[in-house]
C-alpha cells in the first residue's frame, strides 16, 4: 500500500508557520517548535540533538495505538530532508532527542518535527529548521543484503497466551538486518525494522481524531489550506487525505528481536498483534509475510 504523504515540500511549513499566529491564538492550537539545532547552525557528532518545545500539548507514549486516548496529548515525528513517511524518525515522546547522523552528507539538511496523537495522525503544524551537519564518528551506510527471503516470526508469547498487559515480545528474524540508525533514510536492501500492531476492540476500534484536518475547517484553516495547496501543488483531495492519515493500532517501530510491550492503558480480554518487516522508508519488506497472534490481556 501506497503511504500517504505527511506534507508534499520543506517551504509549505515556512509558509504556513508565517501565516497562521492568528488561528494558532483563536484556537489555543497545539503547537512545537525547534529549540535546537537552531536555524543556520553547524552541529558536529554522530546524531543531530534535538530539543523541542510543545504548547497546548502533553507528550506522552503510554496510549500510544489507541483511539480512544484523550484528545490534546500524544507524541511527535521526526522527519530529515522531507517531510514524508518516507524520511519519518520516532515516534518521540521526550522533547531531547538524538536523532541519527548515519547516512546523512556533510552539508546542509534540514529537520522538520510536527506533533501527533496516539494515533499517529497529525495534530499541528510542521515546523522546520535547516542547518550544516558536519559528520564525526559516523558509521558508513551497510551494503545490499540479498541473501535470501525476509522472513519474521514471533517465538513468544505462543498464539492464544493469557499474558500480562507488561511483556517481550521476542522475534525471530531471518535473512534481514535491523537498524534503528537507518531508519527514514534511503532504502538498502535487506536492512529496515519492525512494526508492531496491536488491535484491540474498544481500544483501536474507533474512528481516529484528525485534529489538522478538523482545524482546516475554519474559515482561516480554509485559507491555510489554500495557501498549502498552492505552495506544494497539492490537490484539495490529496491535502485531505495527508491531513487525515492516522495508523491506529501502531506501538512502535523498533530495530531489535526482544521489543518491552506495555499495554498497561488498554483494558483486559482478546488482543491481536501483528509484526510487519519494513524497508528504511517504513514500507513494508517485499515477500515478508507479517506475522501475527492472538493474546489475552489479564
Amino acid at each position: 500500500m501506497k503511504t500517504t504523504r505527511l506534507v508534499a515540500a520543506a517551504s509549505v511549513a515556512a509558509v504556513l508557520l508565517a501565516g497562521l499566529p492568528a488561528l494558532a491564538s483563536m484556537m489555543a492550537a497545539p503547537s512545537i517548535a525547534i529549540l535546537s539545532p537552531a536555524a543556520g547552525a553547524t552541529v558536529r557528532g554522530s546524531s543531530i540533538p534535538l530539543r523541542v518545545a510543545v504548547r497546548n500539548y502533553r507528550l506522552e507514549c503510554s496510549n500510544i495505538g489507541k483511539t480512544n486516548a484523550p484528545m490534546g496529548e500524544g507524541h511527535y515525528h521526526v522527519m530529515v530532508d522531507g517531510m514524508d513517511m518516507a524520511h519519518l524518525v520516532g515516534p518521540f515522546c521526550s522533547p531531547s532527542v538524538a536523532v541519527s547522523g548515519r547516512g546523512l552528507a556533510p552539508g546542509r539538511h534540514t529537520i522538520t518535527v510536527a506533533l501527533a496523537t496516539d494515533a499517529h495522525a497529525l495534530a499541528s503544524m510542521p515546523t522546520s529548521v535547516t542547518f550544516t551537519y558536519e559528520p564525526v564518528g559516523t558509521k558508513p551506510l551497510p551494503s545490499p543484503s540479498r541473501s535470501g527471503r525476509p522472513s519474521v516470526a514471533i517465538l513468544s508469547p505462543r498464539n492464544g497466551a493469557s499474558v500480562g498487559k507488561r511483556f517481550t515480545l521476542v522475534l525471530g528474524i531471518h535473512d534481514f538486518h535491523l537498524s534503528c540508525g537507518l531508519e527514514g533514510k534511503r532504502d538498502i536492501a535487506g536492512w529496515g525494522h519492525v512494526h508492531v500492531m496491536v488491535q484491540q476492540s474498544g481500544e483501536t476500534s474507533a474512528v481516529p481524531l484528525t485534529p489538522l484536518l478538523a482545524m482546516m475547517k475554519t474559515p482561516m484553516g480554509m485559507q491555510a489550506g489554500a495557501m498549502m495547496m498552492k505552495q506544494s501543488g497539492m490537490s484539495q483531495s490529496a491535502l485531505t487525505s495527508m491531513l487525515g492519515m492516522s495508523m491506529p493500532g501502531m506501538v512502535g517501530m523498533p530495530c531489535t528481536t526482544r521489543i518491552p510491550i506495555d499495554l498497561s492503558r488498554w483494558h483486559g480480554g482478546p488482543a491481536t498483534i501483528l509484526v510487519l518487516l519494513a524497508n528504511d522508508d517504513h514500507m513494508p519488506t517485499m515477500n515478508a509475510a507479517p506475522a501475527g497472534l492472538h493474546v489475552n490481556l489479564r
